[in-house]
Formats: C-alpha cells, structure tokens, sequence
C-alpha cells in the first residue's frame, strides 16, 4: 500500500449469494488524480461506488482513506465527498440555504460555513443566484449546485456518479473544468460515466470493470495503444436506406456496427489506407453506390471497452482531429 494514496482499494471482494458483483479488485488513487471507472450495466461500478462510501461492506478485501481503514457505517467522514448521479438538493430552499445546510451535515465550523458556501457559489458562477430558490433554477444550475454541495467540504477524496448527466455542453464544460481545478489543488477524484468521451478528456487514468473483475487500468491513451497498436478504423457510413444484401455484403469483409440501427459500420486494421478502401470496394461490387461517406479513424475508449467486454457503445470511434 502506498502511503501517499489518497484512496487504496486493496483485494476487493463483493459477494450476493453465488454472484460476486467484485471480485479481487484492486487499485490506487493518488492525491490530485482523477480516476474514471468504466464499464457496461452490471460492470460492478455501482457497488465499488457504495463500498467506496462506506454504505457498503465489502465481503473481504480492504479500502483505506489516506492510509487508514474504511469503516462501513460512517460513509461521510470529512474526508469523502460523494456526489450521486440523482439530484439530492431541497428544492423549497434556496442554493445558499442548500449549501449551509450540506455544509453542517459535513461537519465544517460555524465559523466557516458563510465563508465557504460563498467561495462554492463563486466557484460555480451562481453567486447571483444564491437567494433563488432552487426548483426556480435551470437544469444546469441544479446540476452544478448538486456538486458544489459535496465541494463546499473541501473533501480530499471526491467521489462522482455520472456529473453531467442531462446537461448541455457548456454546463458539461464547466464541471469538467471544476474537477480539474480541484485536482490541481490536490483533491482525488473518481467518477464513474458512461460517456467514453468525458472519460478520456477528463481522467488522468481509466479503470475498467466487466463481470465484476478489473480488465485494465492506464492512461487512456496508453490503454488504446495497448490495445490496438497502430491499428486503424476504416468508417463506411451509408445511405439511409440499405439492403439487406449490402449489409451481408459489409460483414462478409469483416466490418461490423454498433446497432442494427446503425448506417455506419466499422473495421479494424492495420493494413495500409489504399490496400484497405480497394479490399472494400471490391468486396462491395455493384453495391458500392450505397455508400455515402468513407473515413479513417483512430480507435478510441469505445472500442478498448467493445473489445473487453463486447459491450455496444453509441459510436465506433472518435474522429481525428
């Protein structure tokens, strides 16, 4: 165990009568690092999360805060902060009211509370809000306040369940941006998403589950790289409407799609870009018309999990900058 770990999960194990929601799980958090736990529906990271807290107690294995043994039982000790994905605010109250009220609950001084709820409303630009009830605010404020109630703590691990669940972009980029800010500072942070993008935009290293194990843990470039090499996706998107023949036609090549859905289909390889788009147009014949775009993509964390797990994702790839 490292003793500068701000979070140390060590042999994790989560059993439900003969299902094992964890099994052997292991893994470290550095203080000012931020860890994004992936994996499909049913991964274990629901239950990690809940072990994490201490509302879970883990059938063997242990998890230290900052060196010292989890207690389940006592989840909110000062030093964990823990933002679910749902909204927890009192909506009849206002954002201030919210804050001063999280604030006491976590523990932090009379003295400090007025000053610390103003530096949180600052942080997430709703100072002119502060008096505004809270079931008056957007979507997004809600969102933001949502966190900056588990912030106003001043937590050395933060612990995050899908942050910008149902917000717009630019309220997406300000919590990014928020994390970031308190990871420098030095806070750990672990989110858990689904958004494979955010996870690789946002976190310093990836951790992925599937069926309750640990399949990889890296950078998110490095884990790509790992994965595939200097591997390549060649992107055949078609015209709205196909045939059944020209999706027969796709797979015998060897391409594949996310959804049966989906007009746009993909493949792996390493071959150079010509050899690849003549194996294609000569596997496609008369039914090459069908095709309304071709691209080369690099793979990205959709298909590092896609490969793991074999869990769909929402896109093959990310497109090259």
């Amino acid at each position: 165990m490292t003793a500068t770990a701000a979070l140390t999960i060590d042999q994790l194990r989560v059993v439900y009568g003969s299902h094992s929601a964890l099994d052997d799980v292991s893994l470290q958090v550095r203080p000012g690092e931020i860890l994004g736990i992936l994996g499909p529906n049913g991964a274990g990271k629901s239950t990690l999360l809940r072990a994490i807290t201490g509302k879970l107690r883990p059938t063997s294995g242990q998890i230290f805060i900052a060196g010292k043994a989890l207690s389940p039982g006592k989840a909110y000790q000062h030093s964990i902060g823990f933002t679910p994905q749902f909204l927890g605010l009192y909506r009849h109250l206002t954002g201030r009211e919210n804050l001063e009220f999280f604030a006491c609950c976590a523990g932090v001084s009379r003295q400090q509370v007025r000053a610390r709820v103003s530096q949180a409303l600052e942080e997430i630009e709703l100072t002119d809000k502060a008096h505004v009830r809270v079931d008056q605010l957007s979507g997004g404020m809600q969102r933001r306040l949502h966190l900056a109630a588990t912030l106003v703590s001043h937590p050395s691990l933060l612990v995050l369940d899908e942050p910008t669940a149902g917000v717009d972009l630019g309220v997406r980029m300000s919590i990014h941006d928020l994390i970031r800010r308190r990871a420098e500072q030095g806070t750990a942070v672990v989110v858990v998403t689904h958004e494979l993008d955010e996870a690789e935009a946002l976190s310093h290293r990836v951790a992925l589950l599937h069926q309750g194990r640990l399949k990889a843990l890296a950078e998110p470039q490095t884990l790509v790289h790992e994965t595939f090499g200097n591997r390549q996706l060649l992107v055949v998107r078609t015209v709205h409407m196909f045939s059944p023949a020209l999706c027969a036609r796709l797979q015998e090549i060897g391409f594949r799609r996310d959804s049966d859905e989906s007009n746009e289909w993909w493949l792996q390889s390493d071959l150079p870009l010509d050899r690849l788009i003549n194996q294609l147009y000569r596997g496609l014949g008369g039914a090459r018309d069908a095709i309304a775009e071709v691209s080369v993509r690099r793979p990205g964390l959709k298909n590092v999990m896609q490969h793991f797990t074999g869990a769909r994702t929402d896109s093959a790839a990310e497109t090259v900058s």
